[in-house]
């Protein structure tokens, strides 16, 4: 039986890299990835400087 690698939840709903994550734990290295993203989009100047993107805090 899978497990959550981060929680140890047996709920697992996604693999990401090949682990196995619950949808919570996965939903949170979603959105750290999406910032890194927009954050290295925004320095490059690929998107407008409107986007507000530093003042996130991850729950």
């Amino acid at each position: 039986m899978l497990k959550c690698s981060a929680c140890g939840s047996v709920k697992v709903t996604v693999l990401i890299n090949g682990r196995p994550y619950c949808t919570y734990c996965g939903a949170k290295i979603l959105r750290a990835h999406l910032i890194r993203t927009l954050l290295n989009m925004k320095r490059e100047g690929l998107i407008t400087s409107a986007v507000n993107v530093e003042s996130h805090v991850d729950p």
